[in-house]
């Protein structure tokens, strides 16, 4: 069960950035949606994490022993070799684009110069911890957010508004797609996990995402300021534990998408040399500033995010498809060999 409950703490860690514990894309998205659909897209999130353990047992299961385990190799051709530089492109984005929010929340909100920057770089050297080490310290951080999220929804002035009436469905698939795929990644492992442990990782994921979604929703109030989380809790007097939350959101990503591009970089430089050019790069990206970055680059990345998500779904029908024929097969050839004899 702890196994399961890391696990779901690494996926859980890499979707809670700085649009989720702001509030700004539950706002965007389920602004003017009833609860049902944000409890669907909790609970379609949560089975992500399954489907995603499940595709690590698959390339596990058909890779030749003592071959390179590389996730990207579920996709066709050529392309899992562009679609695995889309994705380390976006991962570096999206860790620029974590520094540049935690500098601009360290300043307006603690007054604090620099110290956005400065987190970049524990964040970087966290991301060189081996991903036991990483499930541990994500643990701990989820849990710890959920306690500071709840205390927030508890005592916010706006924590009973829940009255949109919309059922759009696409709103809950179209967030999901943009959100899974960074998490999944990172939990596909390089050994098989048991029915009872992708079952417990989907569960917890479902059940943990799902009462974020709803208490930031409810502390949303319906608000459509930038940073809504934040917004609502100055108003009930708790703006520096909001602001709180979203840095150890961000500082969650910033290890997850570190981790992601050491994955690769560590094959062709040393853990120092790596770091150092991981921590440079990222630091000039993001004197671009937190708002250019989202709103330039951020489309982009959505929209590879939900190519992934697609290309994943159509892999695993295609290998259920082929798992269910191959069985059909056998049965004939058994049953074949019953009449011969």
């Amino acid at each position: 069960m702890l196994k399961s409950f890391k696990n779901a703490a690494l996926y859980i860690s890499a979707i809670i950035g700085a649009g989720f514990a702001t509030g700004s894309e539950i706002a965007l998205f389920f602004g003017e949606q009833s609860i049902v659909i944000i409890l669907l897209a909790g609970i379609m999130l949560g089975s992500f994490a399954g489907a995603f353990l499940r595709i690590g047992n698959i390339i596990y299961a058909e890779k030749p022993q003592g071959e390179a385990f590389d996730f990207f190799d579920i996709f066709p051709g050529k392309s899992a070799a562009f679609l695995r530089a889309v994705f380390l492109i976006a991962s570096f984005v999206t860790l620029a684009a974590m520094t540049a929010g935690a500098e601009r929340i360290f300043e307006t909100v603690f007054k604090i110069k620099y110290a956005g920057v400065i987190s970049l770089i524990p964040a970087v050297l966290c991301g060189l911890l081996n991903i036991d080490k990483i499930k541990s310290l994500f643990s701990a951080l989820v849990a710890v957010t959920v306690a500071l999220i709840f205390y927030l929804y508890v005592n916010s002035v706006g924590a009973a508004a829940f009255d949109g009436g919309g059922h759009n469905i696409l709103k809950a698939v179209a967030y999901v797609s943009m959100n899974v795929f960074l998490g999944g990644y990172l939990i596909v492992k390089k050994e098989k996990s048991d029915k009872k442990e992708i079952i417990l990782t989907a569960v917890f994921s479902a059940l943990i995402l799902t009462a974020l979604l709803v208490m930031i929703y409810g502390i949303n109030g319906g608000s459509t300021h930038e940073m809504p989380v934040i917004e609502a809790a100055a108003a009930a007097g708790r703006e520096r534990i909001a602001a709180g939350i979203v840095l150890l959101s961000i500082f969650s990503t910033m290890i997850s998408t570190a981790k992601t591009l050491f994955n690769r970089l560590l094959k062709k430089q040393g853990k120092f040399l790596a770091a150092l050019s991981l921590v440079a790069s990222a630091f000039f990206v993001s004197l671009a500033g937190f708002k250019n970055i989202v709103d330039y680059a951020y489309p982009v990345i959505s929209l590879f995010s939900s190519v992934f998500t697609a290309l994943t779904i159509i892999f695993l029908v295609k290998h259920g498809k082929a798992k269910k024929q191959s069985f059909f097969a056998q049965k004939k050839i058994v049953k074949s060999s019953q009449i011969v004899d």
